[in-house]
């Protein structure tokens, strides 16, 4: 039997990647394991006549006060369904990438989908399955109830 001692539950926090945080709940509080919230911030760069640009830093502390409240929100969440160690990390790049790179010293790693089909999953591609293809770890990844067939 494995020994599970921390999950990573990468979250877009948006109220589709709740789904995950239940599961994650209940892994952590099976195997008394800590769950680590992860955002990855993809920087938005535009590109200028004078070259390229990142978004403005006024605006990035902004959004990056969203997210810390929206973790806090999640944390308080997953404290209340009983698992006692949870951290919570926002990292900055491609968002596969710093998910596998962070993953490798997790057992787990616990994320929704969005369940996008046909054109829509050509066109943004599947996180959840990029990170399936290329993590260290075992991947669990979770549907919301009615993307379900």
């Amino acid at each position: 039997m494995t020994i599970i001692k921390n999950i990573a539950l990468p979250t877009d926090v948006s109220q589709r990647a709740d789904v995950a945080v239940q599961v994650a709940a209940d892994l952590a509080r099976a195997h008394h394991a800590g769950v680590t919230l992860l955002h990855i911030h993809e920087p938005a760069i535009f590109e200028l006549p004078e070259g390229y640009v990142q978004s403005a830093s006024s605006q990035l502390g902004r959004v990056f006060d969203e997210f810390n409240r929206r973790l806090e929100e999640t944390e308080a969440v997953l404290r209340k369904h009983g698992v006692q160690r949870v951290e919570t990390r926002i990292l900055s790049g491609d968002v596969v990438d710093e998910i596998v790179k962070f993953a490798a010293d997790f057992n787990y790693v616990v994320m929704a989908t969005h369940g996008r089909i046909g054109l829509d999953r050509l066109l943004l591609g599947s996180v959840a399955q990029k990170v399936l293809e290329r993590a260290s770890c075992t991947v669990i990844v979770v549907r919301r109830p009615e993307q379900r067939e």
